[in-house]
């Protein structure tokens, strides 16, 4: 079954793989609700990210103290993918596990199981939401590979230059227009060698820090 990953904004515009944890076109500012209570103010670049996530997360006690000092760290991330296995199991649910990448993948369970395809989406979906993961994974990936909050297209542009997909004069605007365009980034792209640049893409939307 498909990996259990939360949204990306870039899947339509991805042939192939559409688990790469990607926010080409994340906003960049956020109408924050004010926050009462004995949470602290965020602090740093990714600030009204953060506030924005306690705000909407309010009610989910692990996701509030995971974002209590402004940051995730390995451990509370792996805590969280804990969190769903552990919920998947009690709930029935087999083989589940986390890969190198940290994409979740449930295999179809064993013939007699009295857990329905549906059901299992069903499992995955609420395990997912109650450790919090859409939002933890997001947040980590993001101030992971851009710290200081910049533009995701500028990162990935970068990324591909650096790579050697497309070449040097290859702009932010050329990046953002082909991501507008709704038609694939695989064949909307100028790649020098069209036969390494969509690999090159998939690694630069992976992480564009490499």
């Amino acid at each position: 079954m498909p990996p259990n990953r939360f949204e990306s904004e870039v899947e339509s515009f991805l042939e192939g793989s559409h688990g790469d944890r990607t926010h080409i076109k994340r906003a960049d500012h956020h109408t924050v609700t004010p926050l009462c209570g004995t949470l602290l103010a965020a602090e740093g670049p990714w600030a009204a990210d953060i506030a924005q996530a306690r705000s909407e997360w309010a009610s989910n006690e692990f996701v509030q103290s995971v974002l209590a000092d402004s940051s995730i760290s390995e451990a509370e991330l792996q805590d969280m993918r804990q969190r769903v296995l552990s919920c998947l199991t009690d709930k029935g649910v087999t083989g589940a596990s986390y890969g190198p990448s940290g994409t979740l993948s449930v295999p179809d369970q064993p013939v007699g199981s009295s857990i329905s395809q549906e059901q299992q989406e069903e499992f995955i979906h609420a395990c997912s939401i109650d450790a919090g993961e859409p939002i933890i994974e997001a947040l980590e990936f993001d101030m992971r590979v851009n710290p200081d909050h910049r533009d995701f297209n500028e990162l990935f542009t970068q990324c591909l230059i650096r790579n050697k997909a497309v070449e040097p004069s290859f702009t932010v605007q050329e990046f953002a227009r082909a991501v507008e365009s709704g038609t694939p980034l695989d064949s909307a792209l100028p790649f020098i060698d069209p036969s390494q640049g969509p690999n090159i893409l998939h690694r630069c939307l992976e992480d564009p820090s490499k």
